[in-house]
Order: structure tokens, then C-alpha cells, then sequence
């Protein structure tokens, strides 16, 4: 596993030091550029520089857009997930009404257990699992209070069934809200090729020749700003269960607190 240093930090740290440090940055390179190479003598190679970033800007879009969308969709997955697992704890809970009425009351006393549990668990920061000991409990008495229905009835045969194989797709949901909690989304080599082609895009953006130097610097911290955006998001969706963009514990707290299922 691994994850940058810069991950950890608050979200206004992280967002000082991306969106407001690259462009930053890019200026002051670009006022070095200028020096070494002038404009009278840069402006000779606009032609080919010009084709050069619009190859890389290509190479560039097809990459960011490309990592983006793939976090996106991770991220997405991971909100359907963690809703499900609370909505099919909950229904499991909600079924048991069919059953007596000792039955009913443990079952839906594990299910609020186990919002609690989940809520307890989930992370504050980047790669952190959390400690599953009180879930595990929680998991486990769930299981066992199902387990403890005696069947007389065609109802409480058919709960028993719906509520076993529910409780079998909670476990893969949960396995899966434990894997996007504790492991980094991109693995190292992509995050290689999102920074390279990024830099390697803001670097041609330097390299034309413009007599107006307003005009580049503008143009330069454009590049560098749209640049420093992509790359923010990236980092923003790297672990979907912390940050500002977050899934949100939510919907366990709900089952946690639900009148129907507390009472």
C-alpha cells in the first residue's frame, strides 16, 4: 500500500499547496524560462512547440480524463455499496417481524449494533482501516440472532432463507467498504504517468515565444491551474471513504438511530 504524505494534510492545506502552489510555481519558472530564452529568440520554434503541446495536450486529456472517470466510477461504487450494506442490514431487521417477538427484538438490537459499529469504525484518515472488533461482534451476534428463528410458519421459512442470503451479501459489501478504506484507488504506476504527462504539458506551455509577458504568464498559470484542478481530484477521490468528497457514514447512523428498528 502507499499514499503521499500530502494526503494527510487538511483539505485547505492540500488545496493551498496544489491549486495555489502549482501556477505559482509555473510563473516563476516561466519568468526563468523568459530570461534564458527570450521571446525574440523563443518565437523562431512557436510553430513546433505549438504542434508539440497539442500532441501532449491530447496524450495529456485521454490520461487525466481517463483516471478521473475510473475513480469516479470507483468512488460511485463505493456509495452503492455502503448504502446497500446499511439497507440490506436494515431489511433484514425490518423482515424479522414475521418472528416472535423475543426473535424480533434481538435481531433488530443486532442490527442497531451494527450501524453503531460501522459508524465507530469508519476512518478519519487516508489508508486507515480502522479497528473491526466491535463490527466482528456485531456481525456475529447478527448472525445468531437469525439463526435463532424457528421456523413454524411459511413466512418465517421463507424470512430465515431471505435473511441468510442477505446477510451473505453484507459480508462481500463489507469486505468491500474495508478494502476502499485501507487501499489507495491508483496504484503507483498510474500515479507516475498523471504526474509525468501533467508535467511534461506545463513544461512545453513554457517554450513559446511571446512578446507580451503578461500575456504568457497568464496563459502559463491557466495551464498550470487546469492542471493543478485534475490533479486535486485525483487525490480528492484516491480514497473514497475520507475527505470532502467522501461517502459519508450516513446511512449507518440512520440504521443506528432508526425509530422502527431502536424501538
Amino acid at each position: 500500500m502507499y499514499h503521499f504524505a500530502i494526503a494527510d494534510l487538511p483539505l485547505w492545506a492540500t488545496a493551498l499547496i496544489i491549486l495555489g502552489g502549482l501556477p505559482v510555481l509555473a510563473v516563476a519558472l516561466q519568468a526563468l524560462t523568459r530570461r534564458v530564452l527570450p521571446p525574440a529568440r523563443a518565437k523562431d520554434h512557436n510553430d513546433v512547440a505549438g504542434f508539440l503541446v497539442a500532441v501532449i495536450g491530447v496524450v495529456y486529456a485521454v490520461t487525466a480524463g481517463f483516471t478521473i472517470a475510473d475513480q469516479w466510477e470507483n468512488y460511485a461504487e463505493a456509495r452503492q455499496d455502503v448504502t446497500e450494506e446499511a439497507f440490506t442490514v436494515a431489511s433484514v431487521a425490518e423482515g424479522a417481524a414475521v418472528a416472535g417477538t423475543g426473535e424480533r427484538r434481538e435481531i433488530t438490537a443486532a442490527a442497531v449494533a451494527y450501524g453503531r459499529a460501522v459508524v465507530e469504525w469508519w476512518p478519519d484518515d487516508p489508508g486507515e482501516a480502522g479497528d473491526t472488533a466491535r463490527e466482528d461482534r456485531a456481525v456475529e451476534r447478527l448472525h445468531m440472532a437469525v439463526r435463532s428463528v424457528r421456523p413454524d410458519t411459511a413466512a418465517e421459512r421463507a424470512y430465515v432463507a431471505e435473511a441468510t442470503g442477505q446477510l451473505m451479501r453484507v459480508a462481500v459489501l463489507r469486505g468491500h467498504r474495508h478494502h476502499e478504506a485501507g487501499t489507495a484507488h491508483l496504484e503507483a504506476p498510474m500515479w507516475v504517468a498523471v504526474v509525468v504527462v501533467s508535467a511534461v504539458t506545463l513544461l512545453f506551455s513554457l517554450l513559446f515565444g511571446l512578446e507580451r509577458p503578461w500575456l504568457h504568464y497568464v496563459m502559463v498559470a491557466g495551464v498550470a491551474l487546469v492542471v493543478a484542478v485534475n490533479l486535486f481530484l485525483v487525490l480528492l477521490l484516491e480514497y473514497p471513504l475520507v475527505g470532502t468528497l467522501a461517502v459519508t457514514s450516513e446511512s449507518f447512523r440512520e440504521l443506528a438511530r432508526e425509530p422502527a428498528l431502536g424501538g
